[in-house]
């Protein structure tokens, strides 16, 4: 490339870079429409929803362990303290309750994109692959 090449075709050249980048936008976006690209974002958040839950249990958990040491200590410890470790227990136990809702929530989405964007050869992989626990019972449904 020498300078005339440039002096010559300077506004060609300088198109080009907004046009590669209107480019990659257009492709991006019809990578995400695709069942692969579906799969990937549901994905993305059914594992953030996963980890919300473990971070969660390991909370509450964690203020359970304190409720208990607390009452161990009943005798030393304001009552006030140990109610407010009880509630701060209960408070944790509903958002682990509301991030387990969230993952299951997640993972039908999973279920859904793979039912309604695989064919049928490919879904029952795909579950077992992104979904493991979902293993069929093997019993009659009944009522």
């Amino acid at each position: 490339m020498n300078a005339d090449l440039f002096a010559d075709h300077w506004a060609l050249i300088l198109a080009i870079v907004p046009a590669a980048v209107a480019l990659i936008l257009v492709l991006k976006s019809l990578m995400s429409r695709t069942a692969g690209g579906q799969l990937r974002r549901v994905l993305g958040e059914y594992r953030k929803a996963e980890k919300a839950m473990e971070l969660s249990t390991k909370r509450v958990a964690k203020a359970v362990r304190r409720v208990e040491k607390m009452t161990s200590n009943s005798g030393t410890v304001r009552p006030r303290l140990l109610q407010e470790a009880g509630e701060a227990a209960e408070d944790a136990r509903a958002l682990a309750k509301i991030a387990s809702d969230k993952a299951q929530i997640a993972a039908n989405h999973v279920r859904k994109v793979i039912h309604e964007e695989f064919p049928p050869a490919k879904q029952k992989r795909l579950r077992q692959k992104y979904l493991p626990q979902d293993e069929a019972d093997g019993r009659p449904y009944t009522f």
